[in-house]
């Protein structure tokens, strides 16, 4: 069963901007690979993005020798979206040089938006670290068992953004508690690996099971089609949603199908912030507005009968209708036996001062 309790927690990124709850959900625009090897599109998807209004770009880096056996990046590749006749040849083509990545940051910042990269080894994330100059850190689904990796990136210090697709809920407590030891910034995302993922498997109320029962901040990597889900992670608590993002889904690439091209990715940023501002701080009250609504449409003890003044008035004298701002019917059986002060007519509101 899922626990009820909250712990209020919230991140500061250098650029004083809070992550966390009560603060407004953090997106990113998960570019990644979608740039298909090409850096002026590159660039145009972070413009692009950043007028959409999201928090952040990202993409990925890769030594492939480091992180892949020679045997696996020299087997064949025929899938109809690769770029090489190898894996290796594929991954290659869509891997940006060193140089590239610090233009691609300062065109991020030029635009206005937070620059993220996932590393997939050692050698990118030491990259990413010390010349990138990145608020954030984001280490992807596969990598939830490699304690070296979440033991090098946990060290670097910075807030941590761990996603959690193709690991069981005991995998993800155990790195959780072994990355506490080190940093404990961490946001662990709700993720399906499956691109894209039917919206029946997104399995959303992960992100309330990881909130309460390992007391982390949470979110939502989206590989889902649509913008609904993105959206309703919000009212399950995340304070952030990654979402692939492309300029058309049509184009070649293994990640187009499970992203929103610009229209879809401005009605995230539009619909999650909708659902933020309508879950309010979760008090119920009566707010200013509603009194005038609260006399029209609320109800009020009336008399059913005409009741004389001195009267000892019985159950049948009096009744329960619309509009309020009389006595309320919280206290229909308080009236019966009670006298009235003056002449009542039927049909007429009863106020405290009718009666004794």
């Amino acid at each position: 069963m899922v626990k009820t309790k909250k712990k209020i927690m919230n991140i500061k990124l250098s650029n004083n901007r809070t992550i966390g709850d009560g603060a407004p959900v953090y997106i990113i625009a998960e570019i990644g690979i979608n740039h298909n090897g090409n850096f002026e599109l590159a660039k145009k998807m972070i413009k692009v993005a950043a007028e959409t209004g999201v928090d952040a770009v990202k993409f990925q880096k890769r030594t492939l020798n480091e992180m892949y056996i020679k045997s696996f990046l020299e087997q064949p590749y025929t899938k109809y979206y690769s770029f090489g006749v190898t894996y290796g040849e594929h991954k290659k083509f869509l891997e940006f040089s060193d140089e590239q990545f610090l233009e691609l940051r300062d065109y991020a910042r030029s635009n206005n938006v937070d620059f993220i990269v996932s590393g997939f080894d050692f050698t990118s994330f030491d990259f990413i670290e010390k010349h990138l100059d990145v608020k954030i850190h984001k280490i992807a689904s596969p990598f939830i068992n490699h304690y070296p990796l979440l033991k090098k990136v946990g060290n670097y210090g910075k807030p941590i953004i761990l996603s959690t697709g193709m690991h069981s809920f005991a995998e993800v407590k155990d790195a959780i508690n072994f990355l506490r030891t080190i940093n404990d910034q961490i946001i662990l995302l709700q993720a399906t690996t499956l691109y894209p993922c039917p919206d029946e498997l997104a399995n959303l109320n992960v992100i309330k099971t990881y909130k309460y029962e390992l007391n982390v901040l949470v979110g939502y990597s989206s590989h889902d089609k649509g913008v609904i889900l993105p959206a309703a992670s919000v009212a399950l608590g995340a304070c952030i949603i990654e979402k692939h993002f492309t300029l058309d889904r049509t184009m070649k690439g293994p990640d187009h199908a499970a992203s929103v091209e610009p229209r879809g990715m401005e009605l995230i940023v539009k619909y999650a912030h909708s659902v933020e501002r309508g879950l309010g701080d979760g008090q119920k009250t009566i707010i200013e507005g509603e009194m005038e609504a609260r006399i029209k449409y609320g109800v009020s003890i009336v008399s059913a009968t005409n009741i004389k003044r001195g009267q000892v008035i019985k159950e049948e004298d009096i009744t329960v209708k619309c509009p309020g701002g009389g006595i309320s019917p919280v206290h229909f059986w308080e009236c019966i036996g009670k006298k009235a002060k003056r002449n009542i007519y039927q049909d007429e509101i009863i106020n405290e001062d009718d009666i004794e």
